[in-house]
């Protein structure tokens, strides 16, 4: 690269001040303005479609360690059946909820760019309620046996997961990179 003295800065800048306006097309201009548009705002189910995936594919993640399957890490975990012997049904179905989806709206807040998390807007609590619902009815319908009433305690945990992984995560992306 060219090293430029101040004399040769001014100069070039000055010939391309001078240089007559060059006017794109209207095609050009329509295609340019409609790209920018379309990154500014996403389409909200292509937002939601990424962010369901997001939380599906961690929560699956997140399954590993949870016992109830009886699949991977968590099969015979020490830690994980005294946590279970030590706490209320109702804390432990809470806690276990927050865990299952906290990784996901994590790693959500994280992906999404800037357009994707307006796009999310204030309809993100509709979409963590509706989530943690469904999954709960998941895990419960795919799982062992549950005690229901305690165990709905899990969604106000997923609910809460999701909304203090989210919002931290996002907080954090502003706080650093000024997204």
């Amino acid at each position: 690269m060219k090293k430029y003295n101040k004399q040769e800065m001014l100069d070039e800048f000055s010939e391309f001040v001078q240089i007559e306006p060059v006017v794109p097309s209207k095609g050009i201009d329509d295609t340019i303005t409609k790209m920018v548009a379309r990154d500014l705002s996403p389409p909200p189910w292509k937002v939601y479609s990424k962010f369901s995936l997001i939380h599906v594919f961690s929560g699956l993640l997140t399954l590993i360690i949870c016992p109830q399957f009886g699949t991977g890490l968590g099969r015979h975990n020490e830690f994980l059946h005294a946590i279970h012997t030590l706490t209320t049904p109702t804390v432990f179905y809470l806690f276990c909820g927050l865990f299952f989806v906290v990784l996901g709206a994590g790693v959500s807040g994280f992906v999404l760019n800037r357009a994707e998390i307006r796009t999310v807007g204030d309809y993100k609590f509709i979409f963590f309620a509706v989530y943690s619902v469904l999954a709960y009815f998941m895990l419960v319908t795919l799982g062992t046996e549950v005690f229901v009433l305690s165990s709905l305690a899990w969604i106000l945990g997923a609910f809460l997961g999701n909304t203090l992984g989210f919002e931290t995560v996002i907080r954090l992306r502003r706080a650093t990179i000024g997204d």
